[in-house]
């Protein structure tokens, strides 16, 4: 998945058990298994909340992590 702005405010936008499955998928494809977190509906407001005031880098530096993560797993 592209991490861009337009991403972003497409998976805000999105109800919390949608929002959360596609969280576990990237998850998932970085060797990191969230099964079993069942996040509260705060902390899907407040993570809502920090994907909307991701800047450009923030956005970059995001994308570095997960490629360093995948990398990692191989």
């Amino acid at each position: 998945m592209k991490l861009d702005k337009k991403t972003l405010s497409m998976l805000t936008s999105l109800p919390d058990d949608s929002l959360w499955k596609i969280i576990c998928a990237i998850a998932s494809s970085s060797g990191f298994d969230l099964s079993n977190v069942h996040p509260k509906e705060d902390d899907l407001t407040k993570l809502r909340t920090a994907l909307q005031s991701m800047t450009d880098s923030d956005i970059s530096r995001a994308t570095e992590i997960l490629q360093s993560m995948k990398k990692q797993g191989k």
